[in-house]
């Protein structure tokens, strides 16, 4: 009986399509921008109403969307999601199980989890930056976040201090 030779199984995705606010020379307008698969890495393609096509592309839908600002941040073009705010950023796990499809807003010196928000949703321009403008404020908030620990850790200590004193 002949069988057909097993097949890696294909994972066909249907690109999608959102319309973004972009800022650019032109002002502020709304552009197309594409989401597709080639493999297992995202493509994002996004087009501007002359017609000028920039594409890119990232193992998960937050790089592949940094990848895709970092050829358009020299241009002055800047893409009104949230995957662009200065305060997002995505976690390993946000990256590795849900593919990079949420970030954090990452507020400064806050305690607790981060906001998620969905990385296309959209985002005002005021908050947008460029990809190094989101990297550098990334280092703050860590710094935030290991000087809150240290914070916390003394004083813990010290009130550990206290009670020792006391017993």
């Amino acid at each position: 009986m002949w069988l057909p030779k097993p097949c890696p199984p294909t994972i066909w995705t249907v690109p999608e399509n959102h319309l973004i606010l972009v800022l650019s020379d032109a002002g502020e307008q709304q552009w197309p921008l594409t989401t597709s698969r080639r493999g297992r890495d995202w493509l994002l393609t996004i087009t501007s109403p002359d017609g000028k096509n920039w594409a890119a592309e990232g193992p998960d839908l937050f790089k592949a969307l940094r990848a895709l600002r970092r050829i358009l941040d020299p241009l002055g073009i800047r893409l009104g999601v949230n995957g662009a705010r200065r305060d997002a950023w995505a976690s390993g796990m946000q990256c590795d199980m849900g593919e990079g499809r949420v970030v954090y807003l990452e507020v400064e010196g806050q305690a607790g989890r981060p906001e998620q928000v969905s990385t296309l949703g959209p985002a005002p321009l005021s908050h947008v930056g460029t990809v190094d403008d989101q990297d550098r404020q990334h280092e703050r908030w860590l710094r935030s976040q290991r000087d809150r620990q240290l914070i916390s850790g003394a004083r813990n200590a010290a009130m550990s201090g206290r009670l020792e004193a006391h017993v």
